[in-house]
């Protein structure tokens, strides 16, 4: 016998950690979060891509898209993903909310406008109250001019103090603490292709995989996970109990620890108990539902 429990989403005390050494050291920040309840629910996507589609859609980020979703990398990517009927700005600011990381492309206009920058606040909110991981990429733009607004942002903001003088402050914020950020520069003396293929192999690393004693060549698993991840109605948010029922050896275990290494790192904390008569028998319930809690509260001190 085996059981999974799960509980909120997965990114509670994730940080972000330097990855780049190109031309301009960017400076790293921690991403600790304080999460809060409405962080609860499981994450639907693994990256959201914030950029200026009239700088950048039909040549990097398309390319950048292409590549993580070969990758296997559920990426959201507004013309793509976005459903047709839906209202833009309230879609996205709830995919920002449900993705596990946020890759923001700044580029030489993506200042100018308020739609990405209201794009931007929201994502900067959603590291600091969900733990979501924030990876800059600064395309033909010196993440100073980020940070502090300068140079084509600077005049930018020239024009949404008279504008949009009510959200200017918080837009200035949003972008000081992005631009503090370890990420990545992409400049005239970049490897283009090349460095796309390292973004992504950045991102790859940092998303949990399947586990590697689960063999999905096995006849017919592929087809068992989909339909009990289904079931399992990751998107609803409330409590499920999911029982499998079979015959010995029929791959019962196999599938639940196949569903616990594809989704397990959508919640801020998880734990997979395997044969647990054997366990009970041994230790007694009662040390069994001590390692339940230690391993989902992440404390070992459980009374």
């Amino acid at each position: 016998m085996v059981s999974v429990f799960f509980r909120g989403s997965s990114d509670r005390h994730q940080q972000h950690t330097p990855m780049s050494s190109e031309e301009e050291d960017v400076q790293s920040r921690s991403m600790a979060s304080s999460s809060s309840s409405s962080s609860s629910h499981s994450l639907k996507h693994e990256v959201f891509l914030s950029f200026r589609g009239e700088d950048v859609r039909k040549n990097f980020v398309d390319h950048l898209y292409k590549d993580l979703v070969q990758q296997g990398i559920q990426t959201y990517k507004d013309d793509e993903t976005l459903p047709r009927g839906e209202r833009i700005g309230p879609a996205l600011l709830k995919a920002i909310q449900e993705s596990r990381i946020a890759l923001v492309v700044f580029s030489e206009n993506y200042a100018d406008s308020s739609w990405c920058l209201d794009e931007l606040a929201h994502i900067m909110e959603c590291m600091d109250t969900r733990g979501q991981i924030v990876i800059p990429i600064f395309y033909f733009v010196d993440p100073s001019d980020v940070r502090k607004q300068k140079g084509k942002y600077g005049k930018a903001f020239r024009k949404h103090k008279r504008e949009n003088k009510q959200k200017v402050e918080s837009w200035r914020k949003a972008l000081e603490k992005a631009g503090n950020l370890s990420g990545w520069v992409i400049n005239e003396n970049s490897h283009e292709a090349k460095r796309i293929k390292e973004i992504v192999a950045t991102i790859s690393s940092r998303l949990p995989t399947l586990s590697t004693n689960v063999n999905k060549d096995l006849i017919g698993i592929e087809t068992r996970l989909q339909d009990l991840k289904s079931t399992l109605k990751m998107e609803s948010g409330d409590v499920r109990i999911i029982g499998i029922w079979g015959v010995g050896g029929g791959g019962k275990t196999t599938l639940a620890s196949a569903a616990y290494a594809e989704i397990s790192h959508r919640f801020e904390a998880h734990c997979l108990l395997q044969n647990i008569r054997e366990e009970s028998n041994k230790h007694g319930l009662e040390k069994l539902q001590e390692k339940i809690l230690s391993l989902v509260l992440k404390t070992k001190d459980v009374v």
